[in-house]
């Protein structure tokens, strides 16, 4: 009996490609996560940029 499957339709072909996709994918989100860094915009006012003239 032959399979009635297309074998352009089976993904187990590029099984390893999207592994290594998602693998990338998750690894710069989680790279990015660490490195993210939020500052506390109280303490950065326009006041602190007033110079004094000469």
């Amino acid at each position: 009996m032959k399979p009635k499957k297309n074998p352009k339709a089976d993904l187990n072909n590029n099984r390893s490609l999207y592994f290594v996709i998602g693998l990338t994918l998750v690894l710069f989100l989680t790279w990015r996560l660490i490195e993210w860094k939020q500052y506390d915009r109280g303490v950065y006012d326009y006041e602190a940029l007033q110079v004094d003239q000469d």
